[in-house]
C-alpha cells in the first residue's frame, strides 16, 4: 500500500511540475522499471534453489565489476568509474547493497552456504575485494555506510542468537574488531586525500567537512522547499538541476543530496510521508523475519534491515535512488520480501499440519 501512494504521489506531480518532459521521462525510468524489477524478482524467488542461485548471482556480478576496477585502475590506462561503473558515487552505493548479502557466506542452509572453510575462504576474498572496490571509489561516505551495515547485522544477530554467538566469542568478536578497524582507517585516509587534493594546502580534514559545498547546497534547497513545500517541483531526482546548477556555481550540485530532502523538493511533503511510510513498511516487514522462531526466516530479515540501513546512511549526502542504483535496491528488497513471505507461509503450513 505504502509503494502505491508513493507512486500516486509521484505520478500526481506530473499536473504541476516545473519541467513536464523531464518528469514524464523520469515516470518511466524510475516508477514504471522500478515497479517492474520488484514484480520479477519477488516472483523469481519461488524457492530455496531461486534464492540460492540469484544470491550467487548477485555476489559473483560484484566479484566481475570490483575486480574490472581494480584491473583497470592497476593498467597504464587507469580506471574511469563513469566508463563500466555508471560513476563512482553510484559503484560504491553499490558495493553498500550488496554486502550484507556476504552474511549468506558465514550462515547454514537454506539461506546461507555454510561457515565451512571454503566458505570462509570466499568470504575472505569477496571481503578484500570489497575494501580494495570502495577504496578505488575515493568516496568517504562508503566507509561509514558499510561500517552502519556491519555494525547493524552485528547487533541485530546478537540480539537474535545471544546464546550461540556467546559460546563462540572469541571465534568472531576479534576479526569484527579488525573489520571495524580497517573501515576507520580507510576512512581516514580518504578524508585526507580528499583534503589534500580537493583543498588548498595545509587544509584539515575537519576543515573540508566544515568547508562542504552540500552545506551551501542544502540551504538553498531549505529555501526552495519552503517556496513549494506541500507539492513540490514535479518527479525526478535532478528536477531544479539548472537552477542549482547557475545559483551555486557548481555543475556537480545538480541535485538535494540527501534522498529525503530529494523527495521532499520533488513530490512535497506529502510524498516525503508516503516515502517514509514506504521505508518503515520494508524495515517492519524485516523486523517480523528477524523475530521469528524460525532461524532461516531470522537471516532474511537480518539481511534486510542491513541492506536498508545501509543505503539509507549511504544517501544521507547524495541521492542514488536512481537508475540501476534504484532497481538493485528494489531488486533485493523484492528478493528477500518475496523469498521470505514464502518461507514464512511454509512454516505456518507445517505448523498447522503438525497442530492437527
Amino acid at each position: 500500500m505504502a509503494l502505491l501512494v508513493w507512486s500516486g504521489c509521484a505520478l500526481a506531480s506530473a499536473l504541476w511540475s516545473v519541467h513536464l518532459a523531464y518528469t514524464l521521462g523520469e515516470f518511466r525510468h524510475e516508477l514504471a522499471w522500478g515497479l517492474l524489477t520488484m514484480a520479477t524478482f519477488y516472483i523469481a524467488t519461488s524457492d530455496r534453489e531461486a534464492w540460492r542461485r540469484l544470491v550467487v548471482v548477485v555476489l559473483v556480478s560484484f566479484f566481475v565489476l570490483a575486480t574490472l576496477a581494480a584491473a583497470l585502475a592497476a593498467s597504464a590506462e587507469g580506471w574511469d568509474p563513469a566508463r563500466w561503473h555508471a560513476g563512482a558515487g553510484a559503484f560504491s552505493t553499490y558495493l553498500v547493497l550488496v554486502a550484507p548479502l556476504f552474511i549468506t557466506l558465514l550462515a547454514p542452509a537454506p539461506i546461507g552456504f555454510g561457515a565451512g572453510r571454503r566458505t570462509l575462504a570466499i568470504a575472505a576474498a569477496l571481503l578484500t575485494v570489497l575494501l580494495v572496490a570502495a577504496r578505488l571509489s575515493d568516496n568517504r561516505m562508503v566507509w561509514i555506510a558499510l561500517a552502519a551495515v556491519f555494525a547493524t547485522a552485528s547487533i541485530l544477530a546478537a540480539l537474535r542468537w545471544r546464546a550461540g554467538l556467546a559460546r563462540a566469542t572469541l571465534r568472531w568478536l576479534p576479526p569484527l574488531i579488525a573489520l571495524f578497524l580497517v573501515l576507520g582507517f580507510f576512512f581516514a585516509d580518504v578524508a585526507q586525500e580528499r583534503a589534500r587534493v580537493s583543498f588548498p594546502a595545509d587544509t584539515s580534514v575537519a576543515q573540508t567537512f566544515a568547508e562542504d559545498p552540500r552545506l551551501r547546497l542544502w540551504d538553498f534547497t531549505a529555501a526552495r522547499i519552503g517556496e513549494h513545500p506541500w507539492i513540490g517541483y514535479g518527479f525526478g531526482k535532478s528536477i531544479l538541476q539548472d537552477e542549482l546548477r547557475v545559483a551555486l556555481h557548481d555543475p556537480t550540485l545538480s541535485h538535494a543530496h540527501n534522498l529525503f530532502a530529494s523527495q521532499w523538493l520533488q513530490i512535497g511533503v506529502f510524498g516525503l510521508i508516503a516515502f517514509i511510510a514506504l521505508l518503515a513498511a520494508l524495515g517492519w516487514r524485516f523486523i517480523g523475519f528477524l523475530r521469528a522462531r524460525d532461524d532461516a526466516l531470522a537471516l532474511i530479515g537480518l539481511v534486510g534491515l542491513a541492506m536498508l540501513v545501509g543505503f539509507l546512511v549511504k544517501n544521507l549526502t547524495d541521492d542514488f535512488l536512481i537508475r540501476s542504483n534504484a532497481k538493485e535496491f528494489w531488486a533485493l528488497c523484492a528478493m528477500l520480501l518475496g523469498y521470505g513471505a514464502r518461507l514464512e507461509r511454509a512454516i505456518g503450513v507445517r505448523a498447522a499440519a503438525a497442530a492437527g
